[in-house]
């Protein structure tokens, strides 16, 4: 166990945070993500607006706690002949889940691959193993959410590891591109259009939209245009552009729906690793670690704090 007595001496806990930053900042590859057509469209929407700049007393509510569901993704499945095919049920509510992203032929092929191997029993997601859902597959999740809203920032969490995103309402632009690098949430500017929160970001990490095979890059970027359009609706309409995995824009709505039962519910913090014994095997495919088993990790161990650390 670490001595704690440690961060009582500054120069060496200076040495150490400067060498922890430099390995940091190693692992941490500048972005050379091109937005510039979807800049270029949000700041012609910026420019558009007719909002005076907003105020306390005239922010929307999105008070209360929301809900959203991978049901407004096209959900992929194989088709007779091993083409992709988008499932159509009832639980497609919007237009934009029923038809299936414009996915570029290299991407096309990943989802294909996916679900042949589901289809051999082999199912991996990253989220399996704590990895954040992160954004844009955040406006999927069927996790609780809530809204934090202010004149000059805005705050969206996702009750799914605790993940969330900061929405820059104060002028600023991007992080220089000598200083960007991938993220979970990715980086997001925005402005208020009346009542409409409009939202800019880039700098994302790669990852799945849901457990269907379909997938975005590290150049993934979006245009939101977020509005209350009901006591129980919150409406995102997105536009998609990543030059690597679709073959142009892709407009998609995602609803956030209000949860109103029990009328006191709560979004917890959520720590995944405490009690997660899933892992992937040596075939890709997911595999819950039990009682017993080599690895298993008791979560009653892991929530104890260290007895041994001195002071």
């Amino acid at each position: 166990a670490m001595n704690i007595n440690f961060f009582k001496h500054p120069k060496t806990l200076f040495i150490t945070s400067a060498l922890w930053l430099f390995a940091l900042s190693s692992t941490c590859v500048s972005q050379t993500i091109d937005f510039s057509e979807s800049w270029t469209a949000y700041q012609t929407m910026k420019a558009k607006a007719q909002s005076k700049p907003m105020t306390w007393d005239r922010l929307p509510d999105w008070s209360g706690v929301w809900t959203g569901s991978p049901d407004y993704l096209p959900y992929y499945r194989l088709d007779k002949d091993g083409t992709l095919m988008v499932r159509v049920s009832p639980k497609n509510t919007t237009e934009t889940s029923k038809i299936a992203a414009p996915l570029s032929p290299e991407y096309q092929a990943k989802a294909i691959k996916v679900l042949q191997d589901r289809s051999k029993g082999i199912d991996w997601d990253y989220v399996s193993n704590c990895i954040p859902a992160g954004f844009p597959r955040w406006v999927a999740s069927g996790y609780l959410k809530e809204f934090a809203l202010t004149p000059k920032m805005v705050w969206m969490r996702n009750e799914e590891q605790s993940e969330v995103r900061r929405v820059y309402m104060d002028g600023r632009e991007h992080t220089p591109r000598d200083e960007a690098y991938p993220l979970f949430e990715g980086d997001s500017v925005g402005f208020w259009d009346r009542d409409t929160l409009v939202v800019h970001t880039v700098d994302n990490k790669a990852g799945t939209w849901d457990r269907s095979g379909a997938a975005y890059s590290d150049q993934v970027n979006t245009i939101e245009r977020i509005r209350r359009i009901s006591d129980s609706i919150i409406e995102d309409q997105m536009t998609i552009y990543d030059k690597l995995s679709l073959t142009k824009p892709w407009n998609l709505t995602v609803h956030f729906k209000k949860v109103t039962e029990p009328a006191d519910l709560r979004i917890r913090m959520f720590s995944c690793n405490e009690n997660n014994n899933v892992v992937q095997d040596a075939t890709g495919n997911t595999r819950h670690v039990l009682p017993g088993e080599a690895g298993y990790k008791d979560p009653k161990l892991i929530a104890q704090p260290a007895q041994n650390s001195t002071r």
